[in-house]
């Protein structure tokens, strides 16, 4: 018998991890914002050029300083934050994260943030959305399938609230998190991300992160310049994963010296290139309006591009999605303000190269390709950045996955191999109670006449023996009482008192297979390793962590038979 699932409840937590997931966000973002917009004297918490040279060498020496002392104390798996980690915990942990690396995310990125250290915001919301909504999750004690997906849940609740971008928190939650499209996943992440967007604009505004203005292609013969831009961003954007990569043989090292070098470096940086300090996304707005000072702005691309890189690989507590818009509106800007140059009596829309920039840089670094459109699309509200951004955004993925050969900066982060394997993906995302069969009877190893005859009228397929953590088919024990009553008078065994008649169940003739125990919360992916990790065919389903009571069972022929029968599935997850 197969339990089905209610979509419905898995909207309402979906509904309940979207408010906390959006709630933990905003707290967040009021917990670096208000300190700085009280410190800073333009009232701008993105505005650190405004403080004196002495005042920013502090903020981020300290800064660097506190966060050496509070991480060094934990343990190194405790230390690991950000996209990278919740990529890998929803790959090979179900979606189960800890709550004590939630707790050094949020205090450790507030700590960066506010120092003025060349991270972003995003990566940590991501950390924090998914973390809240597995802590929910786990609470809850949601099978492990639905875990995943409440996880990507608070992954694009916390975009939509980090952008105002609901559609782009989903298509990120789907393209980067979930790594597939599914009609189950869509619902659930699609009212997390709205919920998201919701709260966001109650407490912030119905503003976006960047002011954008009025942007839209002049010409078809811009379009050459538009793929020289996207060139160039996937250059630099393999540059930036390829620095990353590079930067991480040094990982091994003590904190003290590698965040601490990191934080003297950035520290020398702010006092000639003050603007490479918190997010940038000041500058970017600046560029978007056209303004710019070329020198400067590719003096910061590259400043940004090894700061943010440093941080990257060294598990610093900061996000790198703010960073890789930073370097592509860097890009885009200043192959405008260049063109003004190149072709003084064709007007060129600076602003426009900067949005398309920003487009295709995080395209090439994240491999995101259309979660990168959608935030095009809704930072603009205007559709005639569809067809550029296409353009651009195709061409530096191209460019990073083909000619350089390089993967996503997360799975560089993490070093884990891609598995787009859809029948793998199905299995993920099925629930054991959805296959596992529940006839079957729980028998102790020695029996007697009457509880054997009580066992079998309930006419299970399976015994089984929970002491000896075996299987025995029903039709075994019902040839030995057969073949009992055939050897012995039957008149005799049917006036025989039934209590003393002892039947040991291990050593009935018959084929017995052997099992271990899995939890009810499982997915179809983990009981089918478990088999394969103890080289058995069948499983017993409890429905706890304790395995307290058995609720089913299921075999390896009931998994293959499930994935041989689903090719409309199979063909959705491809």
């Amino acid at each position: 018998m197969k339990v089905k699932e209610s979509q419905i409840s898995l909207a309402l937590l979906a509904t309940a991890v979207g408010l906390v997931s959006a709630g933990l966000i905003t707290v967040f973002r009021l917990a670096y914002e208000l300190p700085l917009e009280h410190w800073i004297p333009n009232g701008s918490y993105d505005g650190f050029e405004s403080l004196s040279t002495e005042a920013r060498i502090l903020l981020l020496l300290s800064s660097t300083a506190l966060l050496i002392f509070i991480f060094s104390r934990l343990q190194p798996q405790q230390r690991k934050v950000g996209v990278a980690h919740v990529l890998q915990r929803i790959e090979q942990h179900q979606g189960y994260l800890s709550k004590t690396n939630l707790i050094a995310q949020f205090f450790g990125a507030v700590i960066a943030l506010i120092g003025g250290h060349s991270v972003g915001r995003e990566g940590p919301a991501v950390h924090l959305g998914a973390g809240s909504a597995s802590q929910l999750g786990q609470l809850l004690k949601t099978p492990h399938h639905r875990l995943r997906i409440l996880a990507a849940c608070g992954v694009a609740s916390a975009i939509s609230a980090s952008f105002n971008t609901p559609m782009a928190g989903v298509i990120f939650a789907m393209e980067v998190v979930l790594l597939e499209y599914s009609i189950k996943g869509f619902i659930p992440i699609i009212l997390a991300s709205v919920i998201g967007a919701i709260v966001s604009r109650a407490v912030f505004g119905n503003e976006t992160a960047f002011i954008v203005p009025s942007l839209e292609m002049g010409s078809l013969l811009e379009i050459p310049y538009i793929l020289l831009l996207a060139l160039i961003c996937g250059v630099l954007g393999s540059l930036f994963i390829a620095s990353v990569k590079f930067m991480q043989r040094w990982n091994t090292r003590p904190i003290w010296q590698t965040w601490g070098l990191l934080g003297i470096c950035a520290a020398i940086t702010s006092i000639y290139l003050p603007e490479v300090m918190g997010i940038g996304y000041d500058s970017v707005n600046a560029w978007l309006q056209g303004e710019i000072i070329l020198g400067a702005a590719i003096a910061l691309l590259f400043a940004k591009l090894l700061l943010s890189g440093w941080a990257s690989a060294m598990g610093f507590p900061g996000g790198l999605i703010g960073p890789s818009l930073f370097m592509g509106a860097a890009i885009g800007a200043a192959m405008g303000q260049l063109s003004s140059y190149l072709m003084p009596n064709y007007p060129i829309n600076i602003g426009f190269y900067a949005m398309l920039g920003m487009g295709a840089m995080m395209a090439a670094v994240l491999r995101a390709p259309l979660a990168a459109l959608m935030a095009l699309l809704e930072l603009t509200a205007n559709p005639n950045i569809i067809l550029p951004g296409m353009m651009a955004i195709v061409i530096a993925s191209l460019t990073v996955s083909e000619v350089f050969h390089l993967p996503s900066i997360f799975r560089i982060q993490t070093n884990l191999a891609v598995n787009n394997d859809p029948v793998r993906q199905l299995l993920r995302n099925t629930w054991v109670g959805q296959v596992m069969t529940q006839n079957f009877n729980t028998s102790s190893r020695l029996i007697n006449l009457a509880s054997a005859q009580l066992i079998l009228s309930h006419q299970p397929a399976w015994i089984y023996i929970e002491s000896e953590q075996q299987l025995l088919l029903s039709t075994d024990l019902v040839r030995f009482i057969e073949n009992h009553a055939d050897n012995e008078n039957p008149d005799k065994l049917d006036q025989a008192d039934p209590d003393h008649l002892e039947i040991d169940c291990l050593l009935l003739p018959g084929d017995r297979k052997m099992v271990k125990s899995i939890s009810l919360m499982a997915n179809l992916q983990n009981a089918l390793d478990l088999m394969q990790q103890h080289h058995i065919e069948w499983l017993v389903v409890h429905r706890d962590k304790q395995f307290n009571q058995v609720v089913g069972i299921i075999s390896r022929e009931m998994v293959e038979q499930y994935y041989r029968y689903q090719p409309q599935a199979i063909e959705a997850a491809k």
